[in-house]
């Protein structure tokens, strides 16, 4: 099953008008309607079909049929659904808030005796803390998971992840930004959900530095922009150059 590369790292195609207020609207309006991603080898290209109410989010279907739907409380999205190209429910991902900010993320995979729960705390200096608990399906008993992190804004850009696992450091990451629109700039509540990393950003990730479990990476990122500023196309980028995905962009 191909896995859905969420709309989260998506790029936005917008149709230049003739005047700079025509321009203004229309750049106020763009929402990724498709995704086409290819790579090496043209058996693994697919792409993404993205569906919306007004400005908020309603699914995201790949062409295998793989689909996440979502749901909305207000402006703050409560809950997706997953379902594979068979149309059967995988999981379900909750999401509760608290004064407007993201409070807690719970994932139930279908038919599991485990689920998974991360809480957020709002620090108020440009920082969010989380933790992970295991929560049991049957009772509801919460467990701490051991691990622990922290993510850092600055101008509306993630520029840091830490997490540490039973207090060992295990995955530290930074973040570098164009200064161009991100294409979730004008999705309904995506930016509150803190742990989707650069999608949920203001801005384009050019380069994630980072180790994990002791392991060195780079990932770096190229666009092609529209006159209205947002990226048409993204190219990724391994650490030694070779180019693993790319990325175009419908609306």
């Amino acid at each position: 099953m191909k896995k859905i590369l969420c709309l989260f790292s998506a790029l936005a195609l917008v149709v230049s008008s003739c005047s700079s207020d025509d321009a203004a609207d229309a750049s106020a309006s763009v929402k990724p309607s498709k995704i086409a991603f290819s790579y090496s080898d043209p058996k693994e290209n697919y792409f993404t079909e993205v569906k919306y109410e007004g400005d908020k989010l309603v699914s995201e279907t790949d062409d295998d049929g793989y689909t996440i739907k979502y749901s909305y409380v207000g402006d703050l999205i409560a809950k997706t659904e997953e379902f594979g190209a068979d149309k059967v429910l995988k999981t379900t991902t909750e999401y509760s808030y608290s004064a407007g900010k993201l409070a807690s993320e719970t994932v139930k995979n279908v038919g599991a005796t485990q689920f998974y729960k991360t809480k957020y705390t709002q620090n108020g200096d440009g920082t969010v803390s989380f933790e992970e608990f295991n929560i049991n399906a049957a009772t509801g008993a919460e467990a701490e998971g051991g691990k622990v992190g922290k993510y850092t804004y600055k101008d509306g850009n993630l520029v840091k992840y830490e997490s540490s696992y039973y207090g060992k450091p295990n995955s530290t990451y930074t973040y570098e930004y164009d200064s161009k629109k991100n294409p979730n700039t004008n999705v309904t509540g995506l930016k509150l959900l803190t742990g989707m990393e650069e999608s949920a950003s203001a801005n384009n990730v050019v380069k994630i530095t980072g180790t994990s479990t002791g392991l060195a990476s780079v990932s770096t990122f190229s666009y092609l922009y529209n006159n209205n500023n947002f990226p048409t196309e993204k190219k990724h980028f391994s650490d030694n150059g070779t180019l693993t995905e790319t990325a175009q962009f419908t609306y």
